[in-house]
């Protein structure tokens, strides 16, 4: 059966999240201690989520058998643990590369400003028009038919979240991240980390990449290594994504991460699709 790996991005991680994995990867004794132990609000920090949600997905496969994918994709930093799985990258390169995109995001301004919220129960369509009536809010991922995030200034979101629910969202929900990623606001983000991935080799995949900021498969690293720093400043486009690695005749995905999220977006997207999952929660 031809599968698709499927790895999730910042927000999945959680204090307990490497608990009897082996990471070997480069991660720091500090980091280590607090993917073990938290304080949940200090591993929330990017800088710290970004490696910690890679080592402990990268463990996670290495042990899972799944290592001959037909497609690899992963939704934001997820990429990063589609580029281990598809040879792109060694762990401790992609670990090291992972690092220095947090710094760079982290180091974005409106530091401490940004934030992100998804929005379950409207259409693209009624969030564009609902959060054009307000300033530095921009879409950051298409994750299906009724799951749209909303990324820019954290006092933005709290305006616009009455306006989405006087439209028909059925909630709207803050996300555990420290910064607005995939929008405007990641602009010199996308330029430090594309001066940075000039200087890292990135080998030919052993199965296509498909990245969010195309939605198509790549095979070829120089575009892969554009529509890395592209994915900084433009919406992940995850459901796009699923539909292209369907039109490539995969008839199952396997999501591996600390804990579930992309799985439920995918049945969704694609009720019929074979879904298995892979994670450390205890779930």
């Amino acid at each position: 059966m031809a599968y698709c790996l499927i790895f999730p991005g910042q927000g999945s991680q959680f204090p307990g999240m490497s608990r009897g994995l082996a990471l070997d990867q480069g991660i720091p004794g500090d980091l280590c201690a607090l993917m073990a132990e938290g304080p949940a609000d200090e591993l929330d920090r990017t800088v710290n989520a970004q490696p910690a949600v890679l080592g402990v997905s990268v463990a996670l496969w290495e042990r899972s058998g799944f290592h001959a994918p037909a497609a690899v994709l992963g939704h934001s930093l997820g990429e990063y643990t589609a580029l281990v799985a598809s040879g792109c990258l060694s762990p401790g390169e992609a670990v090291g590369l992972v690092k220095k995109r947090a710094e760079f995001m982290d180091a974005s301004r409106p530091r401490g400003k940004g934030g992100m919220a998804a929005v379950i129960g409207l259409g693209l369509r009624e969030v564009e028009e609902t959060i054009a009536q307000v300033p530095d809010l921009w879409i950051a991922n298409l994750n299906g038919p009724s799951q749209v995030v909303v990324s820019g200034n954290r006092e933005s979101i709290d305006e616009a979240t009455p306006l989405l629910r006087d439209r028909g969202a059925r909630r709207v929900v803050p996300l555990k991240v420290s910064v607005a990623s995939h929008c405007p606001y990641m602009a010199q983000a996308r330029e430090d980390l594309g001066a940075y991935l000039a200087t890292v080799e990135l080998k030919e995949p052993c199965c296509p990449i498909v990245p969010n900021a195309s939605a198509r498969p790549e095979t070829d690293p120089g575009r892969i290594r554009g529509l890395l720093a592209d994915q900084l400043v433009q919406p992940v486009r995850f459901e796009e994504s699923v539909r292209a690695a369907l039109a490539m005749g995969i008839d199952e995905f396997v999501e591996i991460g600390p804990r579930s999220v992309l799985a439920p977006l995918v049945k969704r997207i694609v009720p019929e699709a074979r879904m298995e999952v892979i994670t450390n929660d205890g779930h």
